[in-house]
């Protein structure tokens, strides 16, 4: 068996805090046999990265040959080191047989960004205990947290509240043969969510045109850009997730209809253009219209704002997060929910209204498991994984509470076809 090391956090087995709050656990080790090293280390380290490689061709070279450039960025939020056993002065400890339980504890500040897992780089915290060892490699354990920014949407631009509406048009073949337009219309009764909330979506189709539409597919992406410097060379590198969808009905040609649908959001991280320099965080309601033959899909998109704090029936005016005002503040004097629904971080200042959400993991966002080196020290260390092997991803809070327009959760729950697949036809002629 050699050495098994357990890292457990304190009445939060998924290990998900926000921001501001204090990680707090135990480190337990088992040894069948006596052990020697230089000292036992725990570090806790939160930071964000950002890498890829770009092609470059080089037109004068007569043998086409290419290069490549490599972008990456960091930022460092926590860097924490304890000695369990030793120090830095050591030359050498024995570890006896047995069990071994260390308990730690480090401060979340309060101006980390979320955690989030992509393909061009993430916002990764995560525990490494390392047996410190001169004559080799060290042998390390790592386990990942999620740590959450909190972004109350009462705080933010009260044209949350405010409908939106966008619309567009387009026309087939070319004069003298060009076709009345095809005309999409969507309009959504606020652009401020929270996960687990429905967002009705109202769309207009006048499809005045000759082509058909096959299908309305409607679509909550997510788009992520990253930032990368190359010799003083800085550029970006966007991503698009989509994070749920919903397959809508065909509109003939020469023909009007309404429609009305129902996006649940699922798990997925909020809005973020300032909590990290490198990596910014953007959603978009996208409705496309497909149609019959090689033409153009149409599609019209909104803009969406998600927080991990709902809105709420009265209208808070105080705006956080920028100069001159304190920052937002979370409540942590409660550190966790009864040990039974023990799912969640400590609790929040919720409304009184406000259930207190679940937390459950983001489903259309893995950490890449391809990178088995660890980047804070280069030995080789799994460091994206579970206690059960499998990658992680980190959660993110998911209420239950209604939404504007929208009918009762309750309704939904047994509503197999929100976000299926295939919808059922919610269509009106007009």
């Amino acid at each position: 068996m050699g050495v098994t090391c357990i890292i457990d956090f304190d009445n939060n087995p998924h290990g998900t805090y926000f921001a501001g709050q204090a990680v707090t656990g135990k480190v337990t080790l088992k040894l069948d046999k006596l052990k020697l090293a230089r000292a036992v280390t725990l570090n806790i380290n939160g930071y964000a990265e950002t890498h890829w490689t770009e092609s470059n061709s080089n037109n004068n070279d007569k043998h086409h040959n290419s290069t490549s450039d490599t972008y990456s960025a960091r930022e460092d939020y926590i860097a924490s080191q304890t000695y369990l056993v030793g120090s830095h002065m050591s030359t050498e400890v024995s570890l006896e047989p047995g069990v071994h339980v260390y308990n730690f504890a480090c401060h979340i500040p309060a101006t980390c960004p979320s955690s989030i897992e992509g393909h061009y780089g993430r916002v990764r915290y995560m525990i490494k205990v390392s047996l410190v060892r001169p004559w080799k490699f060290d042998q390390s354990y790592t386990r990942c947290f999620t740590v959450l920014k909190l972004m109350d949407l009462n705080y933010d631009s009260p044209l949350l509240r405010v409908p939106a509406h966008c619309e567009t048009q387009k026309t087939y073949c070319c004069w003298p043969c060009k076709s009345d337009p095809l005309q999409l219309q969507m309009t959504l009764p606020q652009t401020g969510f929270v996960p687990g909330q429905v967002i009705p979506v109202d769309i207009l189709v006048n499809n005045d045109s000759h082509i058909r539409v096959e299908l309305l597919q409607i679509s909550l992406v997510m788009m992520v850009t990253y930032y990368g410097t190359h010799m003083s060379t800085t550029h970006s590198q966007n991503e698009r997730f989509i994070v749920t969808k919903l397959m809508g009905d065909p509109v003939p040609n020469h023909c009007n209809k309404q429609f009305k649908y129902f996006l649940r959001l699922p798990a997925t991280p909020p809005t973020c253009f300032n909590a990290c320099r490198i990596i910014q965080i953007a959603y978009t309601v996208e409705l496309k219209a497909k149609v019959k033959g090689f033409h153009m899909d149409e599609v019209v998109k909104v803009p969406l704002t998600i927080g991990s704090v709902p809105l709420s029936e009265n209208i808070q005016m105080q705006p956080r997060d920028m100069p001159g005002y304190p920052p937002q503040t979370l409540d942590v004097t409660g550190l966790a929910y009864p040990a039974e629904i023990a799912t969640a971080p400590p609790g929040a200042n919720w409304d009184s209204n406000i259930q207190p959400p679940n937390y459950e993991e983001a489903l259309h966002m893995k950490s890449h498991g391809a990178k088995n080196t660890d980047e804070l020290d280069g030995s080789a260390v799994p460091n994206t994984v579970n206690l059960d092997g499998s990658n992680f991803s980190p959660r993110y809070p998911i209420f239950n509470i209604p939404s504007p327009s929208a009918p009762m959760d309750s309704a939904l729950n047994n509503n197999e076809n929100v976000n299926s697949e295939t919808n059922v036809n919610k269509g009106t002629w007009i």
